[in-house]
């Protein structure tokens, strides 16, 4: 999308935006998410729950709501978040969502304008006070990330409470639970301990303690039954192969903080094709646990991106014992797109990575495995984990030609594609993947060929936007 430069700075100072500096505004990011989602229902719609049904109708929302904030930015005007384009949006998606879910019109019209709001109030929060953390548009798709969240947490508690739900729970449902209530609960510390600028030990922990209990443990307890914990070591011991992989995990995560670890000890920058071994133990990881254990591996990724969110509120915090040595990791660890308070880059690995599980309709099939959604759900694996790994190796140490415009490289941009295909026929070929039609194989052909070309121009952070990309072309 093309806007006039002098536009940039006005929008930007008017709003009191305080943006990732170096990189162009990246208004498409806006689509990704909402687009990842409706493309899923429209593919799958035998396999469609309720839940997803009404995540679908929160991603058309926020489709209407981005495109309002596009169109202030294009006119160069100021945000308003009461403004006559947030009521109207409010009203028609609430009227969509009586019409499709047959819901009342009190929880429908309920949901539009708490939508709207919820989603204008988090972008601006993210760009006012999470300074040059973000693009425009990386704000608005972690923005819709968060609201999405919030809004199928708790549509999907309300499913969880009634009686019949109670009794027929999957293990997938117990799972996106735990996950939901967990990160709720995180999510809830770090609105605490900025509101209140918490930073001594004691009082950190102690309000920890009680947050995470109250709205994390005794909220699932009652849900479930049963102690999450319990529940959770309930399924790693009773179960061999998971008990196996569970070790393997171990190990692989050992290993990688000793990289960490090794890196501090010799306060010596990371490169990025150091950088890469973090990748590549994603992919050691990511293929056994989906193949073998979907499930839990489903709600494993869900549980270390809470523990990633720890860690980065005692990194912030500079809360003993952990929060020094976790700042050392993160400026030698660090590139130029963290420019922020945050660090987002192994946030951004994970959830890249990971959002193909998270968002697929049915990731798990009955044999506990994704053999059978495997390509859509390794988007993120494919992308990252092999793409984007092989090009930085490759064109760091190899490139000669330069993209017009960019320091990436021709043959990094070659090495990642042929390192995808080279992949993705090895899975074929030792049967991890069904036969390949000719459809499925122009269709992963395009979705290489266009996340390759995304991935050599982009100024947007590749981890976030390539596995949405891929995903849509794969679901």
């Amino acid at each position: 999308m093309t806007m006039a430069k002098e536009t940039i700075p006005d929008f930007i100072v008017k709003n009191n935006f305080f943006v990732r500096p170096s990189s162009r505004n990246g208004l498409w990011v806006f689509f990704l998410l909402p687009i990842s989602i409706i493309i899923s229902l429209m593919k799958h719609p035998v396999i469609l729950t309720p839940h997803y049904k009404f995540a679908t109708l929160v991603s058309f929302t926020l489709i209407c709501n981005s495109l309002y904030i596009i169109s202030r930015y294009i006119k160069n005007q100021k945000l308003k978040i009461i403004h006559i384009c947030p009521l109207t949006i409010s009203v028609l998606t609430g009227t969509l969502f009586n019409i499709c879910l047959h819901k009342g019109w009190i929880f429908s019209l309920a949901n539009g304008f708490l939508i709207t709001l919820g989603f204008l109030h988090m972008y601006r929060f993210l760009l006012n006070k999470l300074k040059y953390s973000f693009t425009l548009g990386e704000a608005g798709l972690v923005a819709q990330t968060i609201i999405l969240f919030v809004n199928s947490l708790f549509y999907n508690i309300f499913h969880m409470l009634s009686i019949q739900e109670r009794k027929y729970r999957s293990k997938m449902q117990t799972c996106t639970l735990i996950i939901q209530v967990g990160l709720l609960g995180l999510m809830l510390l770090s609105y605490i301990v900025y509101m209140f600028n918490i930073k001594g030990p004691k009082t950190f922990y102690l309000t920890a303690f009680i947050t995470i209990t109250l709205s994390v443990i005794v909220p699932l307890h009652l849900i479930m039954d049963q102690s999450p914990l319990i529940w959770i070591f309930e399924q790693v011991l009773s179960d061999i192969l998971l008990l196996k992989l569970f070790i393997y995990w171990s190990f692989c995560i050992a290993v990688a903080v000793l990289a960490v670890r090794n890196q501090i000890f010799y306060a010596k920058k990371a490169s990025t094709s150091v950088r890469k071994i973090f990748h590549i133990i994603s992919v050691l990881v990511y293929i056994p646990g989906l193949y073998y254990r979907c499930s839990f591996f489903y709600l494993s990724t869900g549980v270390v991106l809470g523990i990633f969110f720890a860690l980065e509120i005692l990194r912030i915090q500079s809360i003993p014992p952990l929060g020094s040595q976790l700042q050392e990791g993160y400026i030698v660890f660090n590139d130029e797109k963290d420019s922020g308070l945050l660090a987002l880059t192994p946030i951004y690995l994970l959830t890249g990575i990971s959002l193909p599980i998270w968002i697929h309709p049915a990731p798990c099939d009955v044999t506990d495995s994704a053999q059978f959604t495997l390509l859509p759900v390794l988007s993120g694996l494919l992308s990252i984990g092999i793409g984007d790994t092989s090009a930085s190796y490759i064109g760091s140490n190899f490139g000669r030609l330069k993209w017009k415009g960019t320091s990436k490289t021709i043959e990094g941009t070659l090495a990642y594609i042929f390192s995808q295909m080279g992949f993705i026929y090895l899975l074929h070929f030792i049967g991890c993947l069904a036969m390949l039609d000719n459809e499925q194989i122009v269709r992963i052909s395009l979705a290489v060929l266009v996340t390759a070309i995304v991935e050599a121009k982009t100024s947007q952070i590749d981890n976030l936007v390539l596995p949405f990309i891929m995903y849509i072309f794969l679901v």
